[in-house]
C-alpha cells in the first residue's frame, strides 16, 4: 500500500524559476479562480496541489478638487460661460476619469504581456513562452504551434543513400559487375546508419589517423575502419557480419569478398529487420551505383501500448479527453502533483506526473476542463519506430521518410514528423536553418503533443 505522499516546495526564487507560495496574500486582480482553495485528489497517491501566479499591484491615482475655472481666452470658450461652475468640474472631472482609465487599461496590459511562466529547474527542457491576452478568458492558441504551421523546411535523405562506383576490384568480381556495386552500395549504406549513433576511435601515427567505428544496426555487426590524411580520406575498408553469419568485405566501396551470402540472401535479411530496399535510378554520366534503405517497421521489441506515442496520444492519454477521467486513470499507477497556473487572471490546472520513484514522466497541461497539451520528458515513451527522447536527429530521419524542422519565435529548433500531432524540439548547437545545417547527433530534448503553455 502506498502511504501518502503531499509534495509541498519551498525555495528561493532563482532564474527561470516560477515563485510558488502556499497561498497570495491578496486575490489577484480579475482572477476567475479562489487561489486559497486546494484540495488533494488522492490521498494513496500523494497527491499535492499549487500553485503558480503573478499578482499584478495597480495603483489609481486619486483625484484631488480642481481650481477654479480659467477664464476664457477665445471664441470657443464662450461655451463655458453659459455654464455654472459645478457645471465645468463635472465635466473637467470626467475628461480627467476618462484619461485615467485610459492610462490605467495601458498599463495594466504592458504588466500582462510582460508575465512570463518559467518552469522549475530540471522539470521542462523547454523555453518558458509569453502568454498573450484573450477577451474571452481561455488560453489562446500557442505561439508554437502557430509557428509550426507556417512553412517549415523540409528534410531531404539523400545524404543517407550509399554508393559505389561501377567498378569490380582488379583480380576479377566476386559475382558480376551488375551484382557487386550493388552489394556494395548496401554495404555504404548500413556504414552510414551505424556511424550516425556510434562513437569512433582514432589513432595517429604520423600524419595518418586511422579511425575505427565498430556497432551494431539490427542485427548486422558492422566494423569501419578508415585511413585519413590531411582529413581526407585514404582507405575505407567496411566488414559486415550478417544474422544468418554471412560475412561481406568492401576496400574503398569495391566488394572485395563474401562467405555464406550472396545478392538474394543479404536482400532477404535487410528486409527481415525491418528495412525497404530502393535503388536510386542511375544518371546519365554518373558512374555510381546509390541505394537507400527506408525503415518501414520497429526492430526488436514493439513500444509497449502505454508508452507509446502516436497521433494526438500518449499511452492511453489523449487531447481533448476530460480531465476528470485523465486524474481517475492516472491515480492507480502513478504520483501526480496538480498545481495551478495564472493566465490572463484565470487559473488553469498543470499535472506533472511520476512514477513510483518520483521520476518525471510527463506534464499535462488543462484548458476548460480537457487535456489541451501533453510534454513528454522522459525516455521511456517512443513512437511505433522507436524515436523519444534523446534520440538523435540522424535516426528520426533514418526512420521516418519525410522530416520537416521549424523554428520557434524564441529560435528554439523542432522538427515535425508524419504521424505525430506534435513537435519534436531539438537541441540548438549547431543547427542553422539558413544554411542548411543539420547536425545528425543533434539530440530530442523535449516531445510536445498539443499545446504547451511553456514554449514559444
Amino acid at each position: 500500500m502506498v502511504s501518502e505522499l503531499i509534495m509541498t516546495e519551498t525555495k528561493p526564487i532563482l532564474p527561470n524559476t516560477i515563485p510558488e507560495t502556499d497561498a497570495p496574500k491578496e486575490r489577484p486582480f480579475g482572477a476567475a479562480v479562489d487561489p486559497v482553495q486546494t484540495k488533494s485528489i488522492h490521498q494513496k497517491t500523494g497527491i499535492g496541489e499549487q500553485k503558480f501566479e503573478n499578482n499584478p499591484a495597480i495603483d489609481a491615482a486619486s483625484v484631488s478638487d480642481l481650481a477654479d475655472e480659467p477664464e476664457p481666452v477665445n471664441a470657443p470658450m464662450k461655451f463655458f460661460k453659459k455654464l455654472s461652475q459645478s457645471a465645468i468640474i463635472w465635466i473637467s472631472l470626467a475628461i480627467i476619469l476618462i484619461f485615467l482609465a485610459a492610462l490605467l487599461l495601458l498599463i495594466t496590459q504592458t504588466r500582462q504581456k510582460n508575465k512570463i511562466f518559467k518552469s522549475l529547474p530540471g522539470e521542462q527542457p523547454g523555453q518558458a513562452g509569453e502568454i498573450g491576452s484573450s477577451d474571452t478568458g481561455s488560453i489562446p492558441k500557442n505561439k508554437l504551434v502557430r509557428q509550426a504551421d507556417k512553412p517549415i523546411l523540409p528534410l531531404i535523405d539523400d545524404e543517407f543513400a550509399g554508393q559505389a562506383p561501377l567498378v569490380v576490384k582488379a583480380s576479377g568480381p566476386v559475382f558480376s559487375a551488375e551484382i557487386d556495386p550493388e552489394l556494395a552500395a548496401m554495404v555504404d549504406a548500413l556504414k552510414i546508419r551505424l556511424k550516425i549513433s556510434a562513437d569512433s576511435k582514432s589513432t595517429s601515427r604520423g600524419n595518418i589517423i586511422t579511425k575505427v567505428t565498430k556497432g551494431e544496426y539490427r542485427g548486422f555487426k558492422i566494423n569501419v575502419e578508415e585511413k585519413l590524411e590531411n582529413q581526407n580520406t585514404i582507405s575505407e575498408e567496411i566488414t559486415v557480419l550478417t544474422p544468418q553469419k554471412g560475412i561481406i568485405k568492401t576496400v574503398n566501396r569495391v566488394l572485395e569478398s563474401i562467405r555464406n551470402s550472396d545478392l538474394e540472401r543479404f536482400t532477404v535479411e535487410l528486409q527481415d529487420s525491418g528495412l525497404e530496399i530502393i535503388k536510386l535510378p542511375l544518371q546519365p554520366g554518373n558512374k555510381v551505383f546509390q541505394v537507400q534503405f527506408k525503415a518501414v517497421s520497429i526492430f526488436g521489441k514493439p513500444i509497449a501500448n502505454d508508452l507509446l506515442i502516436s497521433g494526438k496520444s500518449v499511452g492511453k492519454i489523449f487531447l481533448g479527453m476530460p480531465t476528470s477521467q485523465l486524474e481517475t486513470m492516472l491515480l492507480s499507477s502513478y504520483i501526480v502533483l496538480k498545481r495551478k497556473v495564472l493566465v490572463n487572471d484565470i487559473y488553469y490546472d498543470v499535472y506533472k506526473v511520476l512514477d513510483q520513484s518520483n521520476e518525471p514522466l510527463f506534464f499535462v497541461y488543462e484548458n476548460k476542463g480537457r487535456v489541451w497539451g501533453i510534454s513528454i520528458i522522459s525516455e521511456i515513451f517512443k513512437t511505433d519506430k522507436g524515436i523519444g527522447i534523446n534520440s538523435s536527429l540522424g535516426l528520426l530521419r533514418l526512420r521516418y521518410p519525410r522530416v520537416s524542422v521549424g523554428i520557434s519565435e524564441k529560435k528554439t529548433p523542432f522538427v515535425k514528423i508524419d504521424g505525430v500531432d506534435g513537435l519534436f524540439v531539438i537541441q540548438s548547437k549547431g543547427v542553422d536553418i539558413i544554411k542548411q545545417i543539420f547536425p545528425s547527433k543533434t539530440k530530442i530534448v523535449s516531445i510536445l503533443i498539443g499545446n504547451s503553455l511553456e514554449f514559444e
